[in-house]
């Protein structure tokens, strides 16, 4: 929102959702601008129906979806595209538009929502020429899902219009790709950034932000325009001239205290605090990597200011040798990890398991800091729920599962197919099968076993599996 002299207020991270480019002319990834404006040459009736937009995070895959949009449903159209200013435009930009559905696939990732889906679709637009299908991570459907939504997109009604959206296109069915318009969202350049940023810094009368601060903004963000957007956000909040060395000063001390904050609650095993810092991480886009090996090296420097006598007393020797076995390990397992995060969760999760050591040297100023609280009993038990396995990963990692069953049984991975997870709560793993002859092969005492060894070798938790009778 904008206060009344033109500049946004200070809402958090508000310059990204206000100065979204709102007509083809502003987008700034050049390669993208230019495919979509290549769309103009046609009649609107004449254009593809489906398109795959493909790219990283931050790239500006849902706000050319909305451009796309309102190409097929602006009401004054010009030579360069959509207006931006009628009703139609408006009512999309602002997300009210209800013949333009945007959908979070990792959400809605089954085969039902994709029925609902098809039975909706042959209604009519409500008040736009064109009904407008926004899926956003579309990789995350299941199997059926996608064989839905494949019938679906083979035959549309004229009214309707898909864009598909992921940040890993290799996920997507061939059949689905074949279908669809591709368009590559690659990393923004330097200059495209830039030249994002700057047109912001006029907008918000930002004249103290310098070129080279810019720059410097554009050349840590690994290419996402998001991420410079908020970046200069947060700047924009400096007292004076905005310079590189502010920028850089700005993202060290962020950078610092994110990870003294995450080891701090790793070594004070507050587990689920550590595991909520790097849910954190993979929701901002962070690389666990980097994050890992900037933590190893803090660590390193904490173990030379041990052994030097000078080190931190909440830092114990055995505690900074076991985390750094644990990360190290956790780094040598990234690369073939199915989750990102999963060796740093587990390397986290298995620390924090560990009794804090109470040895002769503890002081009494130790002794009187876990009175109070601040070292943690011991976590991780079979009592606990670690809050490692949620419902939300389970269905984001349904196919995974799946496929780390078919060495265990290859009936009950294909069993799984036609069932889906219903709730995780209080250790337990409540699977819905919807045919009398699944529920019973998987309520199998060695099957349900097999699939409790399964979750915890790819989630890290132990957990016991029920399995329902649900209604199609």
């Amino acid at each position: 929102m904008k206060s009344t002299n033109g500049k946004s207020t200070n809402n958090q991270m508000s310059f990204y959702r206000i100065y979204r480019p709102q007509v083809i002319a502003e987008i700034d990834n050049v390669s993208v601008r230019e495919q979509l404006l290549e769309l103009l040459n046609k009649d609107r009736s004449a254009l593809p129906h489906a398109y795959l937009f493909s790219g990283p995070r931050g790239a500006g895959k849902t706000t050319a979806a909305r451009l796309i949009a309102k190409l097929f449903n602006c009401t004054r159209p010009l030579a360069s595209g959509p207006c931006g200013k009628c009703d139609q435009c408006t009512s999309i930009a602002e997300g009210r538009n209800i013949d333009v559905l945007e959908i979070d696939a990792a959400s809605n990732r089954g085969i039902d929502e994709m029925r609902q889906l098809r039975d909706a679709i042959n209604l009519s637009p409500a008040s736009a020429p064109y009904k407008v299908y926004i899926i956003d991570e579309v990789h995350m459907l299941t199997t059926e899902a996608f064989n839905a939504l494949l019938k679906t997109l083979e035959e549309p009604p004229k009214h309707a219009v898909f864009v598909l959206a992921t940040t890993d296109v290799g996920k997507v069915p061939a059949t689905i790709r074949s279908r669809c318009i591709s368009v590559v969202f690659g990393k923004a350049t330097t200059e495209e950034l830039v030249h994002a940023l700057k047109r912001i810094v006029k907008k918000e009368d930002l004249g103290r932000v310098d070129d080279e601060a810019l720059a410097a903004i554009a050349e840590t963000v690994d290419g996402s325009f998001r991420d410079a957007v908020k970046l200069l956000e947060q700047v924009s909040f400096h007292k004076g001239k905005i310079t590189k060395n502010v920028v850089r000063g700005l993202l060290s001390v962020n950078e610092e205290k994110t990870i003294e904050t995450f080891l701090a609650h790793v070594v004070l095993r507050q587990v689920k605090e550590a595991l909520t810092d790097i849910a954190d991480l993979v929701r901002d886009g962070r690389d666990v990597k980097v994050f890992l090996v900037d933590c190893l090296t803090r660590l390193h420097h904490l173990l030379i200011e041990h052994v030097q006598g000078t080190v931190n007393g909440t830092w114990r020797g055995d505690d900074l040798k076991d985390m750094i076995r644990r990360f190290t390990q956790a780094y040598g397992e990234l690369r073939t990890s199915p989750i990102a995060s999963l060796p740093l969760e587990l390397a986290v999760v298995e620390f924090c398991s560990v009794s804090f050591p109470r040895t002769r040297e503890s002081s009494a100023e130790d002794t009187k800091e876990q009175k109070k609280g601040w070292i943690s009993d011991r976590v991780g038990d079979d009592k606990n729920t670690l809050g490692l396995l949620t419902l939300d990963k389970l269905n984001e990692f349904w196919r995974d599962f799946i496929e780390a069953m078919k060495p265990y049984n290859h009936s009950v991975a294909g069993v799984l197919r036609s069932a889906r997870p219903k709730e995780v709560k209080d250790g337990i793993v409540t699977i819905e099968a919807f045919y009398k002859f699944h529920q019973e092969k998987l309520s199998e005492t060695k099957t349900r076993e097999a699939l409790s060894q399964v979750l915890k070798k790819l989630f890290g938790e132990k957990v016991k599996v029920e399995v329902v009778l649900g209604k199609k």
